[in-house]
C-alpha cells in the first residue's frame, strides 16, 4: 500500500476517547456478562443507543475491542489474571493483522511484559506457544492450554473428536451471511462496487459471505429489500422445510422471523405462515421486517409453544426453531461460552422436547416437522431426536439433502462452525405417518 491509499492516522483526541470509553466500559460489561449472565451484543447495542454521538468509527472499535476480549477471556483474564485493558489488548492482537491506531494508543496505557504484535495470522497452536513463551516467567502462570479458551466439560458434551477443531473454529471471526433474495450477482456487483470482497456459497446459491464488521445497512441501502442478514447454517434449515407453494405452516418459536421470513420467500409468496413466540417485542419487529421485504402473508400470535396448549388446527409443516444453548453461536457471539453451564444444557434439552411434543399435535398426517437448534451438545441433538421418537410413534425421522453439501441423510444433520463456516446447526425432520 502506498502513502496515497494509506488510511490517515487518527487524530490524538480520537484514539484516547476510544481508550476512555473503553475503560468506562468494559468492567461493567463484564460484570454484567460474567456475573448476571447477559449477552454481550445486547449491552452493547444499549450503549451504542444511548450514545448516539458515537460515530461509525467508535462503533467499530468497540466492538471489536469487546469481542475480542471475550474471544480469548479464558486465556487473557481466567488464566493469566490481565486487568482488563491489557486482556483487550492482547486479544485484539490475537485476532488482527494489524494493529488500528487506537490499539496501539491503548498500548502506551497497559503494563504488558513485552511488546504487542499482531499474531491474527498465526495458527492457534504457534498463538499459544508464543504466548506460552512470553509469559513463562511470570509468577504463579500456569501454561496456557487449547482448553482453557471454553468451559470445563466442554469435551463430555460432543463428539471428542470434534473438540480440538471446534475450538480452533471458535478462535476466529467469522464472515457475515446474506441471503439473496434476487440474483445474487446484483448483490455482489453492489458490494464489489464499494471494495467489499464477498463469495456467494458453491450450493447455497442464494448465500453470500462478506467480512464481519462492516455495516451493510450502509452500503447496500440502494437494495434493502434484496437481501437478508442470516447465517449459512440458518439459512439451511428453511432448505431443509422445503416447504411447497400453497402450504400452510407454523413456524412455533419464531424469534424475530429470519426463518419465517425465509419460508414464505421459499413458497414465493404463495401460501401462509403463522409464526409464534412468547416475546412479543421480537414479533413486532418480525412485522416490522415482514413489511419491509414486502411479505403480507405471515400472521403473528404470542404463544408459549411448553405451556401453552397447542392449537387444535393443523398445517403442513411446523417449524421447531428451539431456545437451546446457542454452543453454536460461539464464533459470533464469543462471550456465550462463559455464561453457559451443564444445567443450562440439561434443561433445554428438557424444553426441547417438550416443545416437540405439544407442536406434534399440530401436524397433518404426511406433514413435516423440522426440529433445528443452534447447537452440537449431545443432550439437545441427537438425544432430543430420540426421545421424541420414543414418545411419538406416529412419527418417522425423514431423509433429505444436506443443503451443503447435496448428499443425502438418513433425517438428522449436524452444521458444524466450519461446514458454513459460521454457525453450528442440528436440523432433524420428521414426518406423520399415523392420524
Amino acid at each position: 500500500m502506498d502513502d496515497e491509499t494509506k488510511p490517515k492516522p487518527l487524530p490524538e483526541k480520537v484514539v484516547r476517547r476510544h481508550a476512555d470509553m473503553l475503560g468506562e466500559l468494559l468492567p461493567e460489561i463484564t460484570r454484567l456478562v460474567i456475573e448476571e449472565g447477559r449477552p454481550a451484543d445486547g449491552l452493547l447495542s444499549r450503549h451504542l443507543r444511548e450514545h448516539k454521538e458515537l460515530g461509525s468509527r467508535d462503533r467499530r472499535f468497540l466492538s471489536q475491542a469487546i469481542f475480542s476480549y471475550f474471544r480469548w477471556y479464558g486465556w487473557t483474564v481466567s488464566k493469566l489474571k490481565l486487568p482488563a485493558a491489557e486482556a483487550c489488548l492482547l486479544g485484539a492482537a490475537l485476532d488482527c493483522t494489524e494493529m488500528g491506531d487506537s490499539f496501539n494508543y491503548l498500548e502506551g496505557r497497559c503494563a504488558l511484559p513485552f511488546p504487542i504484535k499482531p499474531l491474527g495470522d498465526k495458527p492457534l497452536s504457534e498463538k499459544v506457544a508464543i504466548l506460552n513463551r512470553r509469559f513463562e516467567k511470570t509468577p504463579g502462570i500456569q501454561p496456557l492450554n487449547l482448553s482453557d479458551l471454553v468451559p470445563p466439560g466442554f469435551e463430555n458434551m460432543i463428539d471428542p473428536e470434534k473438540a480440538l477443531p471446534s475450538i480452533e473454529q471458535f478462535q476466529k471471526r467469522p464472515p457475515t451471511w446474506l441471503r439473496s433474495r434476487t440474483d445474487p450477482a446484483q448483490i455482489a456487483q453492489a458490494l464489489a462496487e464499494h471494495n467489499v470482497p464477498c463469495s456467494i456459497h458453491g450450493t447455497l446459491s442464494a448465500a453470500l459471505s462478506v467480512t464481519g464488521g462492516i455495516s451493510l445497512p450502509n452500503i447496500l441501502s440502494a437494495h434493502a429489500g434484496q437481501f437478508v442478514v442470516q447465517d449459512a447454517a440458518s439459512q439451511c434449515v428453511g432448505h431443509v422445510c422445503a416447504p411447497q407453494k400453497g402450504a400452510d405452516w407454523w413456524d412455533c418459536c419464531a424469534g424475530a422471523g429470519g426463518k419465517s421470513l425465509h419460508l414464505m420467500d421459499l413458497m414465493q409468496q404463495d401460501g401462509k405462515v403463522l409464526a409464534t413466540d412468547i416475546r412479543v417485542p421480537t414479533l413486532k419487529e418480525l412485522k416490522k421486517r415482514a413489511r419491509k421485504y414486502g411479505i403480507r402473508h405471515i400472521r403473528t400470535q404470542p404463544h408459549n409453544a411448553v405451556y401453552d396448549e397447542p392449537f387444535k388446527k393443523t398445517f403442513d409443516g411446523v417449524l421447531v426453531d428451539a431456545p437451546c444453548s446457542g454452543w453454536g453461536t460461539w464464533p459470533r457471539n464469543p462471550d456465550a461460552r462463559w455464561r453457559s453451564s451443564k444445567r443450562d444444557i440439561a434443561q433445554c434439552a428438557n424444553r426441547q422436547v417438550k416443545i416437540l411434543n405439544n407442536a406434534a399435535w399440530c401436524v397433518k398426517p404426511g406433514g413435516t416437522l423440522v426440529y433445528a437448534a443452534c447447537t452440537f451438545t449431545r443432550p439437545e441433538t441427537e438425544e432430543v431426536v430420540m426421545h421424541f421418537l420414543d414418545q411419538n410413534p406416529g412419527f418417522k425421522l425423514d431423509p433429505f439433502t444436506n443443503p451443503l453439501t447435496g448428499g443425502q441423510t438418513k433425517g438428522q444433520l449436524q452444521i458444524w462452525p466450519w461446514d458454513g463456516p459460521g454457525d453450528a446447526m442440528f436440523i432433524a425432520r420428521f414426518v406423520r405417518t399415523t392420524e
